[in-house]
């Protein structure tokens, strides 16, 4: 295992482009207060952008996981949808805690079930998770009638709606959530095997890794946090419906991605998601001020997403460069030169230390 950790550890970064990423944020802030001071530089106007962001952030960091280990899960609007109608239908009869217990378990059920198809039956994740992005629309339709839910309880308001104090609910769940990711995958076994498996999947099988049981687990904290994000949703409008996640699948790739988290896997910081939802909220926030139709911004949104993938496949193309010029580098050195003796490591030196090692044994 250490030897896992130290090839992880000597792999080149890739988060170079945050710095560049925090600058085109200030760019747009300073652009947008320039041009809208009296709407976009107010504080009930950044109030506005972090509720939204939250939400956002909370299912663009489960999307994270997946896109770790080389996935990726386009049902996750689907799943928000899915989870906000039965906890919403629960709650009418079977009180909050109830409601908030099956629309969490239902993004756990949603993501489970795509982790073991995806891991185990090998099926493309493309072709799952749309499968499943089909199903649980037709699925929460069929348990509401394809009606939204209303009446539910007033304390709900808690989760989305209400202040936590000085700050929004959804920003307080929301920096939970962001805690709760860092420490995962900076600090357990479980992040590290997470990363391992999108670096290299036989590298990880060859060192011991459950491949499978950790990709599944990934695809199962997707599903976790997309409910999780689908009740603060509901929360905030005091309705559950099957729409209502409706876009998030894209806006949550493109936050991950845009935020350095590499299409394949093995790279990405959960600093970087966060700053590509700020990227994000900044400009649909400005596009809505400057009074930019809903089919520009998706425009706008769809190209950035572009920008954002080509900048990762050539940043990842670029180290790729990088890792062969080294292989052939390690290779030649061990190669014989012309009188047939070895330019590599001394073997007798080599030798000499493992029977060392072998006596202090």
């Amino acid at each position: 295992m250490s030897k896992l950790r130290e090839r992880l550890a000597s792999r080149p970064g890739r988060q170079d482009g945050l710095g560049r990423l925090l600058a085109a944020i200030v760019v747009l802030i300073v652009f947008f207060s320039v041009l809208y001071p009296d709407t976009f530089a107010t504080f009930s106007n950044v109030e506005n952008v972090a509720r939204q962001g939250a939400t956002l952030l909370v299912v663009a960091i489960g999307q994270a996981f997946v896109l770790l280990v080389g996935g990726f899960d386009i049902s996750v609007g689907a799943t928000m949808g899915f989870a906000s109608t039965a906890a919403a239908l629960v709650m009418k009869d079977g009180g909050l805690l109830a409601g908030l217990a099956v629309g969490l378990l239902c993004g756990v059920g949603v993501g489970f079930v795509n982790g073991v198809f995806i891991a185990k039956l090998k099926i493309n994740p493309f072709v799952m998770t749309l499968a499943m992005f089909t199903f649980l629309g037709g699925l929460a339709n069929e348990l509401s009638d394809g009606a939204s839910v209303f009446g539910l309880p007033d304390d709900f308001a808690l989760f989305g709606k209400d202040d936590w104090g000085p700050i929004p609910s959804t920003v307080g769940i929301a920096a939970i959530t962001l805690l709760v990711g860092w420490l995962l995958l900076t600090r357990t076994r479980i992040g590290l095997y997470l990363y391992a498996i999108g670096g290299s999947r036989d590298t990880s099988t060859l060192a011991g890794v459950r491949v499978d049981r950790y990709e599944i687990l990934a695809y199962t904290l997707c599903g976790a946090l997309a409910g999780l994000a689908g009740l603060m949703l509901a929360s905030r409008v005091q309705v559950g419906q099957a729409g209502l996640g409706s876009g998030f699948e894209l806006l949550s790739i493109a936050a991950a991605v845009i935020g350095g988290v590499a299409i394949g896997g093995g790279t990405g910081r959960i600093l970087g998601v966060v700053l590509g939802v700020v990227l994000l909220s900044v400009i649909s926030t400005g596009m809505n001020i400057a009074g930019w139709s809903e089919f520009i911004q998706q425009m706008v949104t769809g190209g950035v997403l572009v920008i954002a993938v080509l900048v990762s496949v050539r940043r990842g193309a670029r180290f790729r460069l990088r890792d062969w010029f080294r292989v052939r580098a390690e290779r030649s050195s061990l190669r014989p030169d012309a009188r047939g003796v070895g330019q590599g490591p001394d073997v007798t030196t080599a030798a000499n230390r493992a029977a060392r090692e072998k006596e202090s044994e």
